[in-house]
């Protein structure tokens, strides 16, 4: 098991590769909901009319 995780000596690259995958794949999928959630939101203010737009008279 532990050739398995020495892969041969380049355990350290392919290892801190891997976990270096999984940090970039966490925060984009963080990223990616906060930026949802703040879009929801501001559709949720702009569909309850509360926004400030200019009324036309006609």
């Amino acid at each position: 098991m532990a050739e398995f995780f020495d892969m041969g000596g380049f355990g350290n690259y392919i290892w801190g590769s891997y976990g270096f995958a999984v940090i970039c794949l966490g925060w984009l999928n963080y990223a990616s909901w906060r930026k949802a959630k703040t879009k929801a939101e501001q559709l949720a203010i702009l569909q309850s009319g509360t926004h400030a737009s200019p009324k036309t008279s006609e």
